[in-house]
């Protein structure tokens, strides 16, 4: 038996961050400025130079998390929201904007079924609308970040306003437009904008609704 030791363990932490910046760095690029090409090559099996698509999710939200705590702190802002203009007021809200990243994920499931069932079938299946759904994710958790570190960091301005929660849903949802219409652009699917639009819109509002209905039950029973 090998004998694990301090050396053999810093072989294996090199490895994982030389790993890491080279598919990491280069899929997070090449999803910010082409989703369709790395979207499809993965879908296609072209798989060996992408990182995966849940882990680069769960790299982008740690990411985003840890800039968003360092900036914070550092920065001493007030947390000035009252949660999505979409969502109820009150102890509802408050609740699921306490745990917006929690409440964040169902809307993946749930918008990747809307553009299954609207844009993608026959051509994807719905684990693959949701592989698509996920890498979009990802995306959005890097553009999330690049706004934080840019409003809170460079401009020195307090991020924790609805105003700029609100900025970060158009961005997030525009860019979600802009990547679905970039990977189906050629399979010539008749009026793809609007199904596009009529996908993310009933997602996010039954996302909205799913969630509240959630929190109403958590926050019954904790009474």
């Amino acid at each position: 038996m090998v004998r694990l030791s301090w050396r053999s363990l810093g072989v294996e932490l090199i490895h994982f961050f030389t790993h890491l910046e080279k598919g990491f760095l280069y899929t997070s690029w090449r999803l910010a400025v082409r989703p369709d090409t790395v979207i499809w090559e993965y879908l296609k099996g072209k798989r060996k130079k992408y990182f995966k698509p849940v882990s680069l999710y769960l790299i982008w939200v740690a990411i985003h998390l840890l800039a968003y705590k360092f900036i914070i702190d550092w920065m001493h802002y007030e947390n000035l929201r009252t949660g999505s203009f979409l969502l109820r007021g009150g102890e509802t809200q408050t609740f699921i904007v306490k745990h917006s990243n929690f409440f964040g994920l169902l809307l993946m499931p749930i918008l990747s079924i809307f553009m299954w069932l609207l844009v993608s079938r026959p051509r994807l299946n719905y684990i693959e609308s949701l592989t698509v759904v996920i890498y979009a994710f990802a995306a959005i958790e890097m553009l999330i970040f690049l706004q934080i570190v840019i409003t809170g960091l460079f401009f020195r301005t307090n991020f924790l306003t609805d105003h700029f929660l609100i900025q970060v849903q158009v961005v997030s949802y525009v860019w979600n437009l802009y990547a679905a219409f970039m990977l189906f652009r050629g399979e010539k699917i008749k009026f793809l904008i609007p199904r596009i639009l009529l996908a993310l819109i009933i997602g996010i509002l039954v996302n909205i609704k799913t969630t509240e209905l959630i929190a109403e039950f958590i926050l019954r029973m904790k009474r």
